[in-house]
């Protein structure tokens, strides 16, 4: 199985993670997704994520989040860069303790705010994200100062210019040109 140390990997670019992996890696499997996650208010909480400073307990918060979800057979696993559970992981044991979970320390307003925002998953065929994304880094520059908001990976980046910077189309809830359909997880 593929390790986290074969892959390539910048923090706070999930995207380009998860594209590298498509990229370099889908030959190894029956089939292939990027997952983008998120809601409308652009609030979605993640339990087991390296930027937590108790990921068990105390979950992120991101805007969005991009994962890979393959299968070989019939297992199917979640290629997630910023978790703390094992890279892989089985999907029914990532779904239960990233979006589901049950250690009685966690917070009682962390669980409720989740069932409020929602968690909505837009999975999307490796080829078609291979073929129909394009991000210049743009949303990774601060725009009061112009630094970066994280390093962005020493590459260039994976732009198209026929497609412009689309990452936000494809966080978009209204946009259905892109492929991929956003699903509600409850």
């Amino acid at each position: 199985m593929i390790t986290l140390e074969e892959c390539l990997y910048t923090s706070c670019y999930c995207e380009e993670n998860v594209y590298k992996f498509i990229e370099k890696y889908s030959e190894h499997f029956d089939e292939v997704y990027a997952v983008f996650i998120s809601n409308p208010r652009q609030q979605c909480v993640i339990w087991c994520q390296k930027h937590s400073d108790n990921p068990v307990v105390r979950p992120v918060c991101w805007d969005y989040h991009v994962l890979a979800v393959a299968r070989k057979s019939s297992e199917y696993h979640v290629f997630d860069f910023d978790t703390t559970l094992p890279f892989p992981c089985p999907f029914n044991a990532y779904m239960t303790q990233c979006f589901k979970p049950s250690a009685p320390e966690i917070s009682q307003w962390w669980l409720q705010f989740a069932m409020r925002t929602g968690h909505y998953f837009r999975p999307i065929k490796g080829s078609d994200f291979l073929e129909t994304f394009s991000s210049d880094r743009s949303h990774m520059i601060d725009e009061t100062t112009g630094h970066w908001r994280s390093e962005p990976p020493n590459y260039d980046p994976i732009f198209k210019a026929d497609l412009g910077h689309n990452l936000m189309d494809f966080l978009d809830f209204e946009n259905a040109t892109l492929p991929g359909k956003w699903l509600d997880f409850n």
